[in-house]
């Protein structure tokens, strides 16, 4: 039995293919805890919660960012600090998870006008996803 190419070409992809589609499944567990530790992030970044920062932050973690006078800048997060801010609204663009490694890509519409970015890195340990880093930038404007 003769297959033609016109055949034989996609299944040969899709033989290919499958056991790198195979490597890419997500476990949703992870992503909804990794969403949850985003939004109790949020929460504890607009209310001020202790509980909620050291639910969703790493003690050890830290901010790290070049601010406006183009000065680098990192900091360890302040997990018994009671500060809050209430200047923005935040937007999940992506999330994307390599194994116990996550990055969640955010947009942060300041109420004032203006846009900043942010991205958060996570890691599981323990079972639990934290967040280990938070790198942020404002829009570039030309």
């Amino acid at each position: 039995m003769k297959i033609s190419t016109k055949l034989f070409l996609p299944i040969f992809i899709l033989v290919l293919l499958s056991p790198s589609l195979k490597a890419q499944e997500v476990d949703f567990s992870d992503r909804q805890a990794i969403i949850s530790a985003t939004e109790n992030f949020f929460i504890g970044d607009h209310t001020g919660s202790i509980e909620h920062k050291k639910l969703s932050m790493h003690e050890k973690g830290a901010y790290r960012f070049v601010n406006r006078d183009g000065e680098y800048t990192d900091y360890v997060f302040e997990l018994d600090s009671d500060d809050s801010d209430t200047s923005y609204k935040e937007e999940i663009l992506g999330i994307e998870i390599y194994g116990t490694l996550a990055l969640v890509k955010l947009r942060l519409a300041e109420l004032s006008g203006g846009q900043h970015y942010k991205v958060l890195t996570l890691h599981k340990a323990n079972g639990q996803w934290k967040i280990t880093t938070i790198v942020w930038g404002s829009e570039i404007t030309q």
